[in-house]
């Protein structure tokens, strides 16, 4: 490396630079590695600009030069044979692998500015384990990012990671109720570093729930076999989460498998309310939590909700509502159109001393929304399924389109029992004109309003009014509500994440605490991936992330010096935001330390 001086004619003023001189193909080529200033900005700093900023490029070229001494007659040995152990017990293996995963370098990080270390370090203080608690936390939640497996699988591969990771898989597996004991507060701390540091908005949450399954057979308190998103038959585990508006996950709650997901929601209000002290919540969800129980309690807390609701399912009175035409505002190209009404609506709620239904009225703006591809999308799906109904379809069940053909008895012996009916099926036009004319149609529900048209500010974000509806202090317009919905999607991508990158199923633990353990470093491992997205502006995909960061791998080649086996630029923008030199094609081991030192210290 060598100093460059580069007069300017227009300005007169002289660059420096450092630069470095190549060998390539038998030609020498120069090339700039970094800028320095000017040379009279210097002035006052050095008594000598010049020779300080040569000397500095002469250590910096002292530094960067490594000899690599090679033999190829170097062979690998191990201290033991395999032995694989009869009582279940962990094999006697041994293995050396040369790959360190550089990719976790903006993990730790994102880590370290949570201060989750602060967090585990504090509590690990009045445990007598002589394990280091913190050292398997990330662990886990590095290695659920970066190469996802079993809690054993993990810890065979912890020596890919950088930093101490000098325990056992017994230590592992005795840490899990340690974390899921601090789960709760965990989640706590979280909350309140992100609204600290990315000024979170509680205003408005979205909920959702997914679940995931177990490859065993007999169920227990919480693994139960019930409506699985994947349609298996095993046991499985209900799983809500809480996203804000920036899609972070906020937090998020196990059920046992069986709990129908309009249940889920009303503990996960009640955390938000108790643990995270957040009031005047809006929340969005999808159809599958419109309850009158969800709908009074979140009117009892004095919050609002935007909930959707099925067309098909409604009133007469609804969808003569929904399918007249008149009073709906379209776009301009006609292939969406909105309307809506605020109406007296009657929920059935649950009596807590009785447990019995009762029936209460609550006033609701109700949007109705058409979407021509939703349209097209639905008839679609109906041809098909008419298709394969005229095909293979059975008189024995109304499954799929079999529900738009009547079953007609054509033997009838009079006075006799029949025992074997025949049926000639006969498409039910009235069935399939009334469902065509719903297609393309949704609903949404909602207590939130916004500022009459010359109604002046109240002052405050927002206010719950008398009549159980919930005024923002702001216009609240249809198409608002109608978006407010659709960013439901972030957080059906967020279980994508979940199931498809961090393998979060199917779980390899049976009991809760080590049950509730795994979904926290899987909780936490979505955050830190989030915020990464986050911080380079949505400009990188998760998935796209995810994948640059697991091939960000280096070889050690010498025992001091690692080459790099994998860069592009999605590592070199992760990078650049965190201030992280990523794309270097060597390392010396002392510089990766200092690099991982540098992720720890949290500002």
């Amino acid at each position: 490396m060598h100093l460059i001086k580069l007069p300017e004619k227009k300005t007169g003023r002289i660059l420096l630079l450092f630069g470095e001189s190549r060998r390539v193909g038998g030609k020498t080529t120069n090339r700039t590695v970094e800028r320095i200033g000017y040379l009279d900005e210097f002035a006052g700093i050095y008594d000598d600009p010049i020779a300080h900023f040569k000397e500095e490029a002469r250590s910096r070229s002292v530094e960067s030069k490594a000899t690599l001494e090679l033999s190829l007659s170097e062979h690998f040995s191990f201290g033991q044979e395999y032995r694989k152990q009869a009582d279940g017990g962990v094999d006697e293996f041994s293995c050396t692998d040369l790959a360190v995963c550089y990719g976790m370098l903006p993990l730790s990080q994102v880590y370290h500015e949570l201060e989750l270390d602060y967090f585990i370090n504090n509590r690990r203080r009045y445990t007598n384990a002589s394990f280091n608690h913190n050292a398997i936390f990330q662990m886990l939640v590095y290695g659920r990012i970066l190469f996802p497996d079993s809690k054993l699988g993990t810890w065979r591969n912890r020596q890919r990671l950088l930093g101490n990771m000098d325990f056992t898989d017994d230590d592992v597996y005795r840490s899990l109720g340690f974390f899921a004991r601090h789960k709760a507060a965990m989640v706590r701390h979280l909350h309140e570093k992100i609204c600290k540091s990315y000024g979170r908005d509680t205003s408005l949450l979205f909920y959702d729930v997914t679940n995931y399954y177990w490859e065993i057979d007999a169920e227990d308190d919480i693994r139960r076999r019930g409506c699985s998103k994947e349609h298996r038959p095993e046991p499985i585990v209900q799983m809500g989460l809480l996203m804000d508006t920036n899609g972070l996950p906020v937090t998020y709650g196990l059920f046992a498998g069986n709990t129908n997901d309009c249940l889920t929601l009303s503990p996960m209000m009640g955390e938000v309310s108790e643990d995270l002290r957040a009031q005047g919540v809006v929340y969005v969800a999808d159809k599958g939590m419109m309850s009158g129980d969800n709908r009074a309690e979140v009117i009892i807390n004095e919050g609002g909700y935007v909930f959707s609701n099925s067309v098909r399912g409604a009133s007469r009175e609804t969808k003569r509502y929904v399918t007249e035409q008149k009073g709906f505002t379209a776009n301009a190209e006609g292939t969406y159109k909105y309307k809506s009404r605020t109406v007296p609506t009657e929920i059935s709620v649950t009596d807590l001393s009785t447990g019995e239904k009762t029936k209460v009225t609550i006033n609701e703006r109700q949007i109705v929304f058409w979407s021509r591809k939703y349209q097209d999308r639905t008839r679609h799906e109906r041809q098909r399924a008419l298709q394969t109904a005229a095909d293979y379809g059975s008189c024995e069940n109304n499954h799929g389109g079999n529900r738009y053909f009547k079953k007609i008895v054509v033997d009838k012996v009079d006075g006799q029992v029949v025992e074997h009916k025949e049926y000639v099926r006969v498409l039910d036009e009235d069935l399939l004109s009334k469902d065509e004319a719903l297609d393309g149609y949704y609903m949404i529900c909602t207590n939130v309003i916004g500022l009459a048209p010359g109604e002046k500010p109240f002052g405050t974000r927002s206010r719950f009014l008398s009549d159980n509806l919930f005024q923002l202090d702001k216009q609240v317009a249809d198409q608002d509500v109608i978006d407010m919905y659709r960013g439901l999607w972030r957080i059906e991508e967020s279980f994508r994440i979940t199931k498809s990158w961090l393998r979060a199923r199917p779980v390899f633990v049976h009991t809760e605490p080590s049950i509730e353990a795994h979904f926290l470093t899987c909780f936490v491992g979505l955050l830190m991936l989030r915020i990464l997205e986050l911080r380079t502006d949505r400009a990188i995909e998760v998935s796209r992330m995810v994948e640059s960061l697991r091939n960000a791998v280096l070889v050690d080649a010498t025992g001091d010096v690692l080459v790099s086996s994998y860069c592009d630029n999605i590592l070199a923008k992760i990078g650049e935001v965190l201030d992280l030199d990523l794309t270097k094609k060597r390392y010396r081991a002392s510089e990766l330390a200092r690099l991982l030192a540098k992720t720890r210290k949290s500002e």
